[in-house]
């Protein structure tokens, strides 16, 4: 499904990515974890292509292209096999939640309006937000604004959908309600890479973890390997400092 191969990222002299290798399967939840600043959201951003890796290989299905190589109509052709969920929502401030979840379908997937309109409808209703077409983001609640961020990037179609730290912007008891909306989608099957600090709902939820530190895999696997049968030093560590709920539905 997805494939990525030594993908390398710098800023200036600061490595970011290190060679990172990943391989994604259909129907996947994989959860990145790891400290600030060790290349989660930098690793998201390149799947997306909204950061241009020094090099590297991916693959989308049967698509896949060299990063440094990469010509415009592929980066397009690639970007449109995924959607992301931003941790700041990204909402369009001058339009309503409807008309931001019809923008990519009108300027990305060439919808006529009345089309675009019927799925951001339908995916507002999924999210809960049905009444809420014409209303502006600054109308809603963080988590509101979220919900439209979900259906935004859901109505797009996404072979895969990434979330980049999805609750880190939201008031404590509003986190809750947008994990359970993220369970649910990942539930419909939706192949899903979630950057997250949640980690009782890493544990969970998610079918594969992933440590990342300074830019490099340190470790993966279930998540009952990578929380209960931790191998690397360097993951205990980091771990330690939650407490998880063993054995309960979260």
């Amino acid at each position: 499904m997805l494939e990525i191969k030594q993908i390398r990222k710098s800023f200036g002299s600061n490595h970011v990515l290190r060679g990172i290798d990943l391989a994604v399967n259909e129907g996947d939840v994989v959860a990145l974890l790891g400290p600030s600043g060790s290349g989660k959201t930098t690793l998201l951003r390149c799947i997306n292509f909204l950061e241009k890796a020094n090099s590297g290989f991916i693959r989308i299905e049967d698509t896949s292209t060299n990063f440094a190589k990469i010509s415009g109509k592929e980066k397009i052709a690639m970007r449109r096999k995924t959607a992301m969920v931003f941790q700041n929502y990204a909402l369009f401030a001058n339009k309503s939640a409807g008309e931001n979840i019809m923008e990519g379908l009108l300027v990305s997937k060439k919808m006529k309006k009345d089309a675009a309109r019927a799925i951001a409808e339908d995916f507002l209703d999924r999210v809960g937000l049905k009444s809420r077409f014409d209303a502006r983001p600054f109308e809603l609640s963080g988590g509101q604004q979220q919900r439209v961020g979900i259906a935004r990037a859901l109505a797009l179609n996404p072979k895969v959908l990434l979330f980049d730290e999805p609750t880190s912007a939201l008031d404590p008891e509003m986190v809750n309600d947008i994990l359970d909306l993220i369970r649910d989608v990942a539930k419909s099957g939706v192949t899903m890479i979630i950057v997250t600090h949640e980690m009782q709902f890493a544990y969970e939820a998610a079918s594969r973890v992933v440590f990342i530190d300074g830019g490099e895999i340190v470790e993966q696997g279930s998540a009952a390997d990578v929380f209960d049968h931790t191998r690397e030093e360097r993951t205990k560590q980091f771990l330690q400092r939650f407490r998880l709920v063993r054995g309960a539905e979260y």
